[in-house]
């Protein structure tokens, strides 16, 4: 083994730089959050190559005094931090002193900034970490850095980057989630040439989500507020017609720095109790306010990951509040955007349209070319309007008419979403229906052994099964809910899904899916016809729920056509 010493000083700040400069974007997100700590309004960063040949990033904000611009590429100098006990109070992005120095010892930079009180500014160049000599410049108040030849001595870190349109995407996200938590600070990003951002300061947070995420969430947006002690939480989130497939799209902010925290997302996607669909996520920002002595920033280089003193206390309100606010929504879907919306016409072409349109048939007279059959309707309810049933059609779709909106309502989902409600609320073991005769089920090996696993709570939903020979059981009762589940086929899928749950290590941990499962298998299928007062039955039903929207999976039950949107489509209007 060989004797132990000291590394030297350009070892170990290369060392250091690892830990904080992983990739282009790793540079622009230290040098952004620099930007934010010195007050600016107004960030503009440019990059080329995806950042591996140059960043440079501009700001407006108080700048370096001139005998500090050399001290701030010293590894630890910072001038967030007095000492130990500030840690405890922070409010700033960064406070390591760490960033331009390990950007330094893999790049060669170039500084220059100027103070209110200076006449002029000042430049400073490093190459290999090196300082050359203080510059005089002309410049505006604020700072620059520009960054070139990022990894440029190392090329073993640049073998690990991905393509420029990889490394580009994650510049990208950088600036996204610092422009979400600053809406007030304008940003632009250039590639090259391209802009590939522009961002002007937004009088809200929702109007710049408009600008970051686009119109259709925007639209979607549901936003709430909700504290505890030493907690605030100030969310905006779309509506689960808006989702993504992965968690990308929910944006996390403690105290406005961007974060992950899986125990939060769980509890965002937690308050939407149901209104997903299995595999999708929620879209939006979610800012929580935390009392820094509850916090600890200070677990990792990168600053991405946090601690909290009382995890589980963060991670109810946030699910409490999210359950709120959407328990409080309507989420019926509507059309997406039309080109005609996104790009509105001229007054003149709507005056064309007019006089190319004939004029709608007159109420009685629509009455004799449909005459009524006293359509059952539906009054107004907290979570649904008034609905008059019109019809089905494909044997699977209601069509009911709420003022001049068609409703269209997916009867399988919608009693899935009744079935689940009455399972969850009747009292355990007191709503089983027996059976005239009893069903026979031939199950496998796997089948069996989770029957047997399952049971406590099977049976607490209403079943009744006993043993019956060699991988045979007796249904004797099903849920009274349970209409389509007391036939061997229907109890055979239910016991096949089940199979496909798994094995759990505690009973509790699967109730949930058994419930979805017993609802989903208890519903109306699609195909089956329905007479005018089964559907009138269904949507009052409907008018019951406390979440109407989604069914057990969380597709959708309910969707709204306006008539607005039947005009546009027959041509009518534009």
């Amino acid at each position: 083994m060989s004797r132990i010493r000291v590394l030297d000083e350009a070892t170990a700040n290369k060392i250091a730089a690892g830990e904080v400069i992983e990739r282009p974007a790793s540079a622009v997100k230290e040098l952004v959050e620099n930007s934010l700590d010195a007050g600016s309004g107004d960030i503009r960063v440019r990059i080329e190559g995806a950042g591996k040949q140059l960043i440079e990033v501009t700001d407006d904000g108080c700048g370096i005094p001139a005998d500090e611009l050399e001290l701030a590429f010293v590894q630890h100098a910072t001038s967030k931090l007095g000492d130990i006990r500030d840690l405890e109070t922070l409010s700033t992005m960064g406070f390591r002193g760490e960033a331009m120095s390990s950007i330094a010892a893999v790049a060669d930079v170039l500084i220059s900034s100027r103070t209110a009180g200076s006449a002029t500014g000042r430049s400073l160049e490093l190459r290999k970490g090196i300082p050359g000599t203080v510059k005089t410049v002309g410049r505006p108040v604020g700072t620059t850095v520009t960054v070139r030849n990022l990894f440029g001595g190392h090329p073993a870190r640049l073998k690990f980057l991905k393509s420029d349109r990889v490394e580009t995407a994650h510049v990208i996200d950088v600036i996204t989630e610092r422009a979400l938590a600053h809406p007030e600070i304008s940003f632009r990003l250039h590639s090259g040439n391209v802009e590939v951002m522009n961002l002007p300061a937004s009088a809200s947070c929702r109007d710049r989500i408009a600008d970051v995420m686009g119109r259709r969430v925007a639209k979607e947006l549901v936003s709430f507020e909700a504290s505890a002690p030493g907690i605030s939480a100030v969310g905006y989130l779309a509506k689960p017609a808006v989702t993504r497939s992965t968690r990308d799209g929910l944006y996390l902010f403690i105290n406005s720095r961007p974060v992950a925290s899986p125990a939060v997302s769980e509890a965002v996607e937690e308050g939407y109790a149901g209104l997903l669909m299995r595999n999708r996520h929620p879209v939006g920002a979610l800012f929580l306010d935390i009392d820094p002595g509850k916090l600890d920033v200070n677990v990792h280089p990168a600053k991405r990951t946090v601690k909290f003193s009382d995890e589980r206390a963060v991670a109810g309100l946030v699910s409490k509040a999210v359950a709120g606010a959407m328990g409080n929504t309507r989420h019926i879907p509507e059309p997406a955007p039309t080109l005609r919306e996104l790009f509105p016409v001229s007054e003149a072409e709507k005056r064309e349209a007019k006089e190319r349109m004939a004029a709608p048939a007159k109420a009685h007279e629509q009455s004799e070319l449909f005459p009524a059959h006293g359509e059952p309707e539906v009054p107004e309810s907290r979570m649904l309007p008034h609905m008059k049933v019109i019809g089905q059609i494909l044997d699977t779709y209601i069509l009911a008419q709420s003022g001049s909106d068609l409703m269209i309502i997916d009867q399988h989902a919608a009693h899935e979403r009744v079935m689940l409600d009455r399972l969850a609320k009747r009292p355990e073991r007191k709503s089983a229906q027996n059976l005239i005769t009893p069903v026979l089920l031939n199950l496998g090996k796997r089948e069996a052994e989770l029957v047997e696993h399952f049971r406590p709570v099977i049976e607490g939903l209403g079943f009744k099964i006993e043993p019956f020979g060699r991988g045979q059981y007796l249904v004797r009762a099903v849920p009274s809910v349970g209409g389509h589940i007391d036939s061997e086929k229907g109890l055979t899928d239910l016991i096949g899904e089940l199979a496909e749950l798994g094995k759990a290590r505690s009973i509790e941990e699967k109730k949930s899916e058994i419930m979805h499962l017993v609802a989903c298998h208890s519903a109306i299928r699609a195909g089956e016809k329905l007479s005018h007062e089964r559907m009138a039955l269904l949507i009052e039903e409907m008018h019951g729920l406390e979440n109407p929207y989604t069914c057990a999976h969380g597709r959708p039950t309910i969707i709204k056509i306006t008539n607005a949107e039947l005009e546009r489509m027959f041509k009518r209007t534009i």
